[in-house]
């Protein structure tokens, strides 16, 4: 296992960024060749990604599964463009932040090796991210992600785990919502109706997770169309603990593989 701690000046995001990557190589363990599979992993809400791969054990899995990770800050941004502050965080994760890595890194350029994935506020960033950038990625994981915040009269719902405020800042009132990029269940069916390839999507909640109901009304929306996730649940609730347990079954998903 490599372990790559990157710089770089972003012009989506006017300041400087420190992705963290893990390379499933150098362990003479299970080693793979380059070009490897590439997985952007997302953080939560309040969270970063050296907290993130600390918690998650990541980089565990990034090795038994042949695949490297990055992990970038997304700061609060729910992952998309703040046009007020010309903070572009999707295109960001979704254009940038490959273009930088696979520059100087033995990355696969290949859409079926090329994945997004998060957890909470991440894992709707992936969401996003993935259906915006569905010619870039093959493959969205979703842990517990924070789907359902937005609603007509813009307060947010019983579920919702982040502040107001954030939520409206980050996606903006209900009339510029509706019908863009951020809406979920918009950007699912305008996907399917592109005839691009739309990604496979895999989805886990814990049971006892405040979110686990939104992640169900997904689901059953998703079927409607055609495309529902591979479901995953267990007990748990909205914490790295049930994160960490997801993890395996999120990397079978994306790999088609077992763990070594």
């Amino acid at each position: 296992m490599a372990v790559i701690h990157m710089n770089f000046r972003s012009s989506m995001i006017a300041r400087s960024v420190y992705p963290l990557v893990f390379l499933p190589d150098l362990n003479h363990w299970q080693d793979i060749d380059p070009p490897y599979p590439t997985l952007v992993f997302l953080h939560g809400y309040s969270g970063g990604a050296v907290e993130t791969a600390m918690f998650s054990n990541i980089d565990l899995f990034a090795m038994r599964y042949g695949v490297a990770v990055i992990l970038v800050d997304g700061e609060n941004s729910f992952y998309v463009d703040d046009e007020k502050r010309e903070a572009y965080f999707s295109r960001f994760v979704g254009e940038e932040l490959l273009e930088a890595a696979r520059s100087v890194l033995p990355l696969s350029c290949r859409r079926e090796h090329t994945w997004i994935a998060g957890i909470s506020m991440g894992g709707y960033g992936a969401l996003v991210n993935g259906l915006r950038f569905r010619e870039t990625f093959s493959r969205i994981g979703m842990l517990s992600p924070a789907l359902g915040y937005k609603q007509p009269d813009d307060r947010v719902p019983d579920h919702c785990l982040i502040p107001s405020g954030e939520v409206l800042e980050a996606l903006g009132p209900w009339r510029e919502y509706a019908g863009s990029y951020k809406d979920v269940n918009h950007a699912l069916l305008a996907a399917a109706k592109n005839g691009s390839p739309v990604p496979e999507m895999f989805l886990a909640v814990g049971k006892s997770d405040p979110l686990h109901p939104a992640a169900e009304h997904f689901c059953a929306f998703s079927r409607e169309a055609g495309l529902a996730p591979e479901w995953y649940e267990a007990e748990g609730g909205h914490d790295h603990t049930f994160w960490k347990q997801a993890m395996d079954p999120l990397f079978r998903f994306l790999t088609g593989k077992e763990g070594g």
